[in-house]
């Protein structure tokens, strides 16, 4: 039966495999250097309206993070993100081990909102040199827990930022799915107009790993960004040899050439499915009788269960148990079901159909 564990369990969309064997025996310079790599990071900046931004291809989100995070901020400041963020929960202290203390807010979800900041704030201005300063705003689109960020929202966290002299970094590991996400009015190129860095993820959209880190030059934390990030980057042991590899896969993932009749290329292409097998999959599992955590038409849902029906669910279709607090008091957990660019249409009525049976 098809699993439904995560966004990576595949290897490569046809399309970026057949361009990776197409160049397999070019030879390139190294550490993308390469043609690949600066044809890649043109067609980034064209499809997301930023002529002047740097692009920088590392291998994984992880090193996303510490890079854009130590080089957006000094030594004595730190990131403020939500307590679900996943530098919190899913990165064994990799900022804080890079220096940079992480400054969690108690909002749900995964989600950053001003109001859960601003104790934060208060806290680092009243008490001055004797606490961590904030120096920026991490946040993901879509969150750890699903959320997907409204305009509205996004414009609010920039705002706040801007009255502070914050930087804004979108985590953008799951940015496709985001961006494609049913009924979603936040764009990347409204994303690339204010934020002062944020990520285009392929490791979870159709690549064998890879992340472009997109930076603005236009502030100063965004042109410190820039000057730093070579450096910073082969300090830290990403700066890869076969670069050209991360180059090929984004040169055909964004190529015009993959355009759609609604206009996307690949890259979002490939999203779009996964995020409509998703919805697909959630509204089975509520009319199997399972609740969702929140409505979202991202390619990661959450749903309720009962321990039996964890085990059973994770065993059959090698979806994720997740220990949460239960508003119902009976004991519930999460359970996560994500869907990718390779889940097979029928496989989501499989799983559904599955869930049913073992409802208890």
């Amino acid at each position: 039966m098809h699993q439904f564990r995560n966004d990576y369990s595949e290897g490569a969309a046809p399309a970026i495999l057949d361009a990776l064997v197409r160049t397999n025996l070019e030879q390139c310079v190294g550490y993308g250097a390469d043609e690949h790599c600066s044809r890649a990071a043109e067609l980034i900046r064209a499809e997301i309206g930023q002529p002047d931004a740097s692009v920088t291809f590392v291998p994984g989100g992880t090193p996303a993070n510490i890079l854009a995070i130590t080089s957006l901020t000094e030594e004595f400041e730190g990131p403020l993100c939500a307590a679900d963020a996943h530098p919190t929960i899913h990165e064994t202290g990799a900022i804080e081990a890079h220096g940079r203390r992480l400054l969690a807010t108690r909002d749900p979800l995964g989600r950053l909102t001003c109001l859960g900041m601003e104790p934060l704030w208060a806290a680092s201005v009243a008490n001055g040199a004797a606490t961590t300063r904030p120096g920026m705003l991490y946040f993901s689109q879509t969150s750890e827990l699903g959320y997907v960020y409204t305009r509205t929202e996004f414009d609010a966290l920039c705002d706040w930022a801007a009255e502070r002299e914050l930087a804004v970094y979108v985590d953008g590991a799951r940015m496709a799915s985001g961006c494609m996400a049913a009924g979603t009015d936040l764009t990347i190129q409204h994303i690339a107009e204010r934020a002062d860095a944020f990520t285009l993820g392929g490791t979870k959209n159709g690549m064998l790993f890879g992340e472009a880190l997109v930076v603005s030059p236009r502030t100063a934390r965004g042109r410190r960004v820039i000057e730093r990030l070579p450096y910073l980057t082969k300090r830290a042991g990403q700066l890869t040899a076969k670069g050209r590899v991360m180059g090929v896969m984004y040169e055909a993932a964004f190529d015009p050439a993959t355009r759609d009749a609604a206009g996307e290329v690949l890259y979002w292409q490939l999203a779009r499915h996964a995020n409509a097998c998703a919805v697909e999959l959630a509204r089975g599992l509520a009319d199997a009788g399972y609740e969702p955590l929140l409505s979202t038409t991202g390619n990661q849902q959450f749903f309720w269960a009962t321990p039996g029906e964890a085990a059973r669910l994770a065993e059959g279709l090698g979806c994720e148990p997740m220990a949460a607090d239960d508003p119902s008091g009976t004991g519930r957990g999460l359970v996560r079901f994500v869907t990718s660019w390779a889940t097979p249409q029928n496989a989501v009525a499989e799983a559904v159909a599955f869930a049913r049976s073992v409802k208890e």
